[in-house]
C-alpha cells in the first residue's frame, strides 16, 4: 500500500510540475516572445514529417479535383457547343429576317439605316451612394460615346449614359429612381413607363390603369417611344400586379432581367455622329426615291405605248374596212357597164 501511494503521489507531482512548467512557458512566450525562434526551428524541422503524413490526403484531394475538373470541362464544352450551334441557327434566321426587312423597306420606299455603332465596355467603378444606381465604364468621348447612349448586356437593357468625359462615362442604371424607360407588354402591347426603385431587384410601373391587361410573368420590352432606347429590347418581368377599387391605377412591380449589381461588361450602341453616314443615308433615300420615280415613269410610258398600239390597230382596221367597201363599189360599177 505504501509503494502504491508513493507512486500515485509521484505521478501527481510530475503532472503538477509539468502543468506549472507549461503555464510558465506559455506566459513567458506571450510576454517576451523568447521562444518564437525555438518554435520556428522546431516547426521547420518537422515540416517534412507533416508533409509526408498529410501526403495521402493531399494526393487523394488532387486526384479528385483533377477528375472533377476534367468532367466539368467536358460537360461545359458540350454545353457551349450546343449553345454555339443554336446561336448560329438563330444568326441564320436573323440574317433572313434582315434581308426580308430590307426588301420590304425598299418596296415601301423607306431607307434602311445601317449606321449603328457598338462599343464593348467594362464596369470599372460603382457609385457608393446606396440611394443611387450608377456605374462608371471605361469608354468616353474618345470612343464616340455621348450622353443618352443606350447600354445593354446579353440579357437585356441596362440604362443609358448620363455623363461622358474623354476616357470614362457614367451610366444611369434602369433601377435608379431618376431613370424612366418607356416599355410595352410583349403579350398585350400595353404601353407604360417603368421607374427605378433604388433596389437592384425591383422597378416600378407607374400610371397604369387598373383595367389594363398586364399580368404577372409578362415580359416588358422597350417601346421605342422617345427615341432614346431602340424598340424591342427586354427590360423586366412583371412580378406583382396590385389592384384596388379605391385607386385608379394598378400597383405593378417588375424584376429587371439584368443583375446590375453583378454585371462586369456592357455593350454601348447608338448612331454614328459623323457626316459620312448621314450623307450615305440621304443618298440612299434619294436613290430609292429616284428608283421609284423611274419605275413609275416606265409604267406610264408602257401604258401610253400600249394605248398607242391599240389606237393604231383600230385605225388600220378602219382603213381596211373603207378600202374593202370601195373595192366592192368598183366591182359593182364594172359589172353594170
Amino acid at each position: 500500500m505504501k509503494n502504491s501511494d508513493q507512486q500515485n503521489s509521484l505521478v501527481h507531482f510530475r503532472f503538477g510540475f509539468v502543468l506549472l512548467l507549461t503555464l510558465v512557458v506559455m506566459a513567458l512566450d506571450v510576454r517576451s516572445k523568447f521562444l518564437s525562434d525555438f518554435r520556428y526551428y522546431v516547426e521547420s524541422a518537422l515540416y517534412p514529417v507533416l508533409v509526408f503524413a498529410d501526403s495521402p490526403h493531399s494526393v487523394g484531394k488532387m486526384m479528385s479535383t483533377q477528375f472533377k475538373s476534367h468532367s466539368e470541362l467536358i460537360k461545359e464544352n458540350e454545353q457551349l457547343s450546343t449553345e454555339n450551334f443554336m446561336q448560329r441557327a438563330n444568326t441564320l434566321r436573323l440574317k433572313d429576317l434582315e434581308d426580308e426587312n430590307q426588301a420590304l423597306r425598299k418596296l415601301l420606299n423607306s431607307p434602311v439605316r445601317q449606321n449603328i455603332k457598338r462599343l464593348f465596355a467594362e464596369v470599372v467603378d460603382v457609385d457608393p451612394d446606396p440611394y443611387l444606381s450608377r456605374v462608371t465604364v471605361n469608354r468616353g468621348t474618345s470612343s464616340d460615346v455621348y450622353e443618352g447612349m443606350p447600354v445593354i448586356t446579353d440579357k437585356g437593357l441596362v440604362g443609358q449614359v448620363m455623363d461622358a468625359n474623354y476616357s470614362f462615362s457614367r451610366v444611369l442604371l434602369l433601377t435608379d429612381p431618376n431613370c424612366q424607360i418607356p416599355v410595352i407588354d410583349s403579350r398585350s402591347s400595353v404601353r407604360a413607363i417603368c421607374v427605378g426603385s433604388g433596389s437592384h431587384a425591383e422597378i416600378i410601373i407607374n400610371n397604369v390603369p387598373r383595367t389594363a391587361d398586364i399580368k404577372e410573368g409578362d415580359m416588358l420590352l422597350t417601346s421605342g417611344i422617345g427615341g432614346v432606347y431602340p424598340k424591342g429590347y427586354p427590360v423586366a418581368i412583371v412580378t406583382s400586379v396590385g389592384i384596388s377599387d379605391s385607386q385608379p391605377f394598378a400597383a405593378i412591380k417588375a424584376r429587371p432581367l439584368v443583375e446590375t449589381d453583378k454585371m462586369r461588361y456592357v455593350l454601348m450602341f447608338g448612331a454614328n455622329n459623323d457626316g459620312t453616314d448621314a450623307e450615305e443615308y440621304a443618298l440612299q433615300a434619294k436613290q430609292l426615291t429616284d428608283d421609284k420615280n423611274i419605275l413609275h415613269q416606265k409604267k406610264v410610258k408602257e401604258l401610253i405605248d400600249t394605248l398607242s398600239v391599240k389606237k393604231g390597230n383600230k385605225a388600220d382596221n378602219s382603213e381596211k374596212k373603207a378600202q374593202g367597201a370601195d373595192d366592192k363599189k368598183t366591182k359593182v360599177g364594172g359589172t353594170n357597164d
